[in-house]
């Protein structure tokens, strides 16, 4: 009967003992892994609706008084290849400054003392690319399916404020009830004035909005806000499909679920005393 040699005996003792180590190690590196993959943060799909770079050298409204005007940007950048731009000061007893520009990047506005304004980018059927209220923009005929969020990126926040999107579709589910309109708000403010925020807007997927066919998108900030003297610049504006950040749940869960393992695996181990088989 043949006997192993004392080195193969020694070699076979080895490698199950960087078998024991290894496999919890791995184990463990793969639930961790697993988890935050599930549920990173990261984009799974993007839109760019716009990245305001154009046009190159800005374009820029400054009133001194209570006005509004609209401004239109043609770009192949801009979703729709329009952008309309309506800039509106309702408030501004002192007669403060109150400038908006875009293009070369930013979509930005300041206000001075007292002053109240709305800023809003419309996309698509809420243009009005010849200024005529009765002559629409261009149907989008975007299907929104794959995303669920909206995503503006802005660069600086002076204070609280609140946005509203409003999506509208020529091509109602239901004709006989039509739902051409589903909007999306939320409050926000940055962690200090004038820090760089990022703001994710899910919206609601409801069945009785065509969201195969997008035809406008309006973004909507500071309507009827109420606070005085903001300022803002926005660097873009998405639509995405976001992936939930990783909760402190799942992570604990996953922690625990390695503990417990290895647990077992350590207790399933021979003893000091205990023969081991080659």
């Amino acid at each position: 009967m043949n006997t192993p040699s004392a080195p193969h005996h020694r070699q076979g003792r080895r490698l199950r003992a960087w078998r024991e180590l290894i496999s919890p190690a791995t184990f463990a590196l793969a639930v961790l892994a697993f988890t935050l993959l599930a549920s990173s943060g990261v984009r799974a799909s993007t839109l760019l609706v716009d990245g305001f770079e154009a046009p190159s050298t800005p374009v820029s409204n400054v009133f001194t008084s209570v006005n509004e005007t609209t401004l239109n940007q043609f770009s192949p950048s801009v979703l729709g290849g329009v952008r309309g731009l309506y800039h509106h000061t309702y408030t501004n007893p002192l007669g403060s400054v109150a400038a908006l520009a875009a293009g070369n990047g930013v979509l930005s506005t300041s206000n001075g003392v007292g002053v109240q304004t709305e800023v809003l980018a419309m996309y698509g059927a809420f243009t009005r690319p010849t200024l005529d209220p009765q002559v629409g923009g261009p149907l989008l005929r975007l299907n929104a399916t794959p995303y669920n969020a909206f995503q503006l990126d802005f660069t600086g926040m002076s204070s609280a404020m609140n946005i509203n999107i409003v999506l509208y579709t020529s091509a109602p589910v239901d004709p006989a009830a039509p739902l051409y309109y589903s909007s999306v708000g939320v409050n926000v403010a940055p962690p200090a004035s004038g820090a760089p925020l990022q703001v994710v807007m899910p919206f609601r997927n409801d069945p009785n909005f065509n969201f195969g066919q997008v035809d406008g998108i309006a973004l909507v900030i500071d309507r009827a806000n109420g606070a005085t003297g903001v300022a803002w610049t926005l660097d873009s504006f998405s639509l995405v499909s976001a992936v939930p950040e990783p909760s402190p749940a799942a992570l604990w869960l996953a922690g625990g679920a390695v503990l417990a393992w290895m647990g077992r695996r350590q207790r399933a181990r021979p003893g000091p005393g205990t023969a081991v088989q080659p």
